[in-house]
């Protein structure tokens, strides 16, 4: 009788007589609360009655809920005989939250989890609900790609897991909303305004670049009078230094420093003054190197294993197998107790001793300890560098940038680099963060806008971010020239451009027995073939020489080689003939001249296609300055572009020491002969 009511209740549920069942457990509320209300929960969750909300069942589950926690024993025992206990209503809790879940699920919108979320918090769904609403966030956020929309999800949604990519994409929105038309005025209000943001060096370069797009000495003056503060005024400094020294005279360093007195490098100017009228030439006596200047004078003496030529005041020179660097007036710069000194980038030289390496400046300072297994080429002030078999990244102080995490790294370029873990490679930029996730076999680089990847033998292109411009789908991508790039399947070639976008559709033939890089773009064409034959196209696709040749050489100074049958001859941009097709070789052009081959003897011909030196040479390369060494037989000589005979054909071997200066040999002796009068 204590319970006859309650019991009615449940037996009218069971039958599912709602309206009876529903009227019970209501008058029951007061005698019998936590029993009642799960009752009512029940019905209310049931989708076959008109009393079916979910809402009222989750209100009247959590009321049974609490209402049991506080029942007494006698009262538990009676109404677990109705099937009342803490399971059942946890699997009542569970019930609603699996319909919520569903319906979340079926609406799929922000709100619709927002509102699972707050309603159902302690569902275990809410984790799955609030990494599905934040992944719909964050898609909005992309589909807007506005700084304001990458600050909105992160403001809303800090503990995201594309809160990095967010900033990495909000910072980048920043940088273009600031800069919409790329001027130099945009730029620097970018730098005031977003001093600490990583696309500054970004706007600091672009600043330099508009500022001097064609490195004239009175653009990069201006520049550096407009923004002293920025990185590349020590550059430009150098660069006008550079161009107003450019022979290294006495005299055009003295009037470079009547016109530019505040030259901030006066130590290296005044080194370079003492120095200025030498030009010096490794040379061997008695099995050791040393330098001769160029009237053949001893200058430095021949103490070393090896000898380098200098290059920006310094040679590399070796002693008693060790390596180091010495200045013209033979003193050493970076000390001879290295084994092995790596050229300069960005000031620093990297060295290494006995398995380990460091990184040394221009005065051969140790920067970097002697601590690495290896060291890479600097790049906006960091490298990387691997110890203990991982790779990290580090400042040009010696100072870790970014901690050795890597199976491999590469040099910075553009502000991120290429590293891999778990044999797969990503991209991060110059803090560390991820902006490629690691999922590629392979990624080239970002040295210009996007970058080729490939996976699974298959290749594709990508933006600094990872979005996907060109499926991970095609046998070959080559690399952009004239803004267009080489796609190859099944033996068909098209073009793209970096959006990813075929220019020129895949309707061309991939020649058998020629590297891919053949059909890569120069100098505004393209080698195609179409029906085994060769011809060339534009830019835009269409065709400015028909395909109906065998082979096409390199397009140089609007002269290119053409092949018909088994002859070579030249054609110009315009399609007309320059050079009849009877040649057996024939080679790009150079300084307006193109060598020739007539069986095994070599000729010149100029940009018009006229023969300006018979086939008569064994050997003959290509014109430098005006000059061209050749062989006859046996012997060496050096001729100019009309057949003169410049330099004697006596020496066993010749090769250009620079501009002004040939090297040449007779057996194991070598000398200096001057380029303007052949004298030795």
């Amino acid at each position: 009788m204590f319970a006859g009511k309650l019991e009615k209740a449940f037996n009218a549920l069971e039958v599912h007589n709602y309206f009876l069942a529903r009227d019970l457990f209501r008058t029951q509320i007061e005698k019998h609360q936590a029993a009642a209300c799960y009752g009512l929960s029940v019905i209310a969750g049931r989708a076959d009655n008109p009393f079916y909300q979910l809402d009222t069942s989750f209100a009247y589950i959590q009321r049974a809920d609490a209402a049991f926690s506080l029942t007494p024993d006698k009262e538990r025992i009676t109404i677990k005989e109705f099937g009342v206990d803490d399971a059942a209503i946890t699997a009542q809790k569970e019930h609603v939250y699996g319909i919520a879940w569903d319906q979340a699920k079926a609406v799929n919108t922000i709100a619709g989890y927002e509102g699972f979320i707050t309603t159902y918090p302690g569902s275990t769904l809410v984790a799955e609900a609030t990494l599905r609403r934040n992944a719909l966030a964050f898609q909005e956020a992309r589909n807007s790609n506005t700084a304001t929309g990458y600050q909105a999800f992160l403001d809303h949604y800090p503990g995201a897991k594309d809160t990095y990519e967010a900033r990495n994409r909000m910072q980048e929105a920043i940088f273009r909303e600031a800069a919409p038309d790329s001027t130099i005025e945009e730029f620097a209000a970018f730098i005031s305004a977003h001093p600490e943001s990583p696309y500054v060096r970004i706007a600091e370069d672009a600043i330099y670049k508009l500022s001097a797009p064609h490195r004239t000495r009175e653009e990069l003056a201006h520049f550096i009078h407009a923004y002293p503060k920025d990185p590349h005024v020590p550059e430009a400094w150098r660069t006008i230094y550079d161009l107003s020294t450019r022979d290294l005279s006495t005299g055009t360093i003295t009037q470079f420093l009547k016109d530019y007195p505040d030259y901030p490098f006066i130590n290296e100017l005044a080194e370079d003054y003492n120095t200025a009228s030498l030009l010096l030439y490794p040379f061997r006596q008695g099995g050791k190197w040393g330098y001769i200047d160029a009237n053949g004078v001893e200058r430095i003496k021949a103490t070393y294993e090896f000898a380098e030529p200098f290059v920006n005041g310094q040679a590399q020179v070796g002693r008693d197998g060790h390596v180091g660097t010495i200045n013209k007036m033979g003193k050493e710069v970076i000390g001879l107790d290295y084994d092995d000194v790596i050229d300069f980038s960005e000031g620093l030289a990297t060295v290494e001793r006995a398995d380990h390496v460091g990184a040394v400046d221009r005065s051969g300072q140790l920067v970097v300890k002697m601590e690495y297994d290896e060291v890479g080429e600097f790049s906006g002030g960091q490298a990387y560098a691997e110890k203990d078999g991982h790779f990290g990244y580090i400042t040009a102080n010696g100072a870790i940038a970014i901690p050795f995490q890597y199976e491999a790294a590469n040099t910075f370029r553009n502000g991120v680099a290429v590293v891999k873990q778990q044999g797969q490679c990503g991209v991060i930029d110059t803090k560390g963060n991820v902006v490629v996730p690691f999922q590629y076999d392979w990624i080239d680089g970002f040295a210009g806008a996007v970058s080729r990847v490939r996976k699974n033998d298959r290749m594709g292109l990508i933006s600094p971010f990872g979005d996907v411009l060109l499926a991970v789908e095609h046998t070959h991508v080559g690399l952009f020239n004239d803004g267009l790039a080489l796609v190859v399947d099944k033996n068909k070639c098209g073009y793209i451009t970096a959006n990813g976008t075929f220019a020129i559709p895949q309707q061309f033939e991939l020649p058998q027995g020629l590297p891919l890089t053949w059909g890569d773009f120069h100098n505004g064409v393209a080698r195609v073939a179409i029906n085994g034959k060769i011809g060339l196209i534009d830019v835009k696709g269409e065709r400015i020489f028909p395909a109906q040749y065998v082979d096409i050489g390199l397009m140089e100074s609007d002269a290119v080689p053409v092949k018909k049958k088994t002859k070579w001859g030249y054609a110009s941009r315009s399609f007309t003939s320059l050079a009849e097709a009877k040649y057996d070789g024939a080679w790009e052009m150079h300084e307006g001249f193109a060598r020739v081959k007539t069986g095994e003897l070599f000729g010149l011909i100029d940009s018009t296609g006229k023969e300006v030196i018979a086939p008569k040479y064994a050997k003959l390369a290509d014109v430098r300055g005006g000059l061209l060494i050749a062989s006859e037989k046996e012997f060496s000589g050096v001729i100019d572009v009309t057949g003169k005979i410049r330099v004697p054909f006596i020496y066993s071997a010749i090769e250009f020491a620079d501009a002004h200066t040939l090297r040449v040999s007779s057996g194991d002796r070598i000398g200096y002969v001057r380029v303007d009068n052949g004298q030795i």
